[in-house]
C-alpha cells in the first residue's frame, strides 16, 4: 500500500552524480519529505504534457517587465541549503503524474507518484504554472542537449 502524503512545496534541483532531477516535496518537514527523482526522459515528455494542459485549462501569461516578473515570484520562495542536504530522504523514481482539472474550483489535483508515495497536491493555475516553471529552471540544458526554450 502506497504511503499518501500532502505536497506543500516543490523544490527541482539538478543531481549530477545521478544526471536526473531531484524534485523535494516538503522538504523541512521531515515526516513528509519524498525525494523523487525524475529521469531525463520523464521530464522531456513531462513538461510538454504539463503545457499543453496548462494552455487548456489555464490563462498563462508570460512575464513582460520586472513587475510581471515580481508578481511570478511570489509563488515561490528561496530554499534553505543546509535544510534540503540535511533532512535528505531515501530517493524514490518518479513513475506518474496525474492532473485533474476540477471546472467548479478551477483548480487542479496534481498528483506525483512513485513505488512506495503518492503526493498530492490541490493548486490553483498560477502555483500549478510555477511548480512547473521552477521545474524548468532546474533542467541543466546545456548538458541535456535542450534549448533554453524548451
Amino acid at each position: 500500500m502506497k504511503r499518501e502524503i500532502i505536497a506543500n512545496t516543490f523544490t527541482p534541483i539538478y543531481d549530477e552524480v545521478e544526471d536526473r532531477l531531484r524534485f523535494v516535496i516538503n522538504y523541512q518537514d521531515v515526516y513528509n519529505r519524498v525525494d523523487l527523482m525524475i529521469t531525463r526522459s520523464f521530464v522531456l515528455n513531462l513538461i510538454p504534457s504539463a503545457e499543453e494542459f496548462l494552455m487548456t485549462h489555464c490563462t498563462i501569461e508570460e512575464p513582460k517587465d520586472n513587475f510581471e516578473e515580481k508578481k511570478e515570484n511570489e509563488g515561490t520562495a528561496k530554499t534553505d541549503s543546509i535544510n534540503l542536504v540535511l533532512l535528505q530522504t531515501n530517493e524514490e523514481l518518479l513513475l506518474e503524474v496525474n492532473l485533474s482539472f476540477e471546472k467548479n474550483t478551477k483548480q487542479t489535483l496534481l498528483t506525483l507518484s512513485s513505488k512506495n508515495i503518492k503526493a498530492k497536491a490541490q493548486l490553483d493555475c498560477f502555483m500549478l504554472q510555477q511548480v512547473f516553471r521552477v521545474m524548468k529552471k532546474a533542467i541543466p540544458y546545456i548538458k541535456w542537449g535542450v534549448s533554453h526554450h524548451f
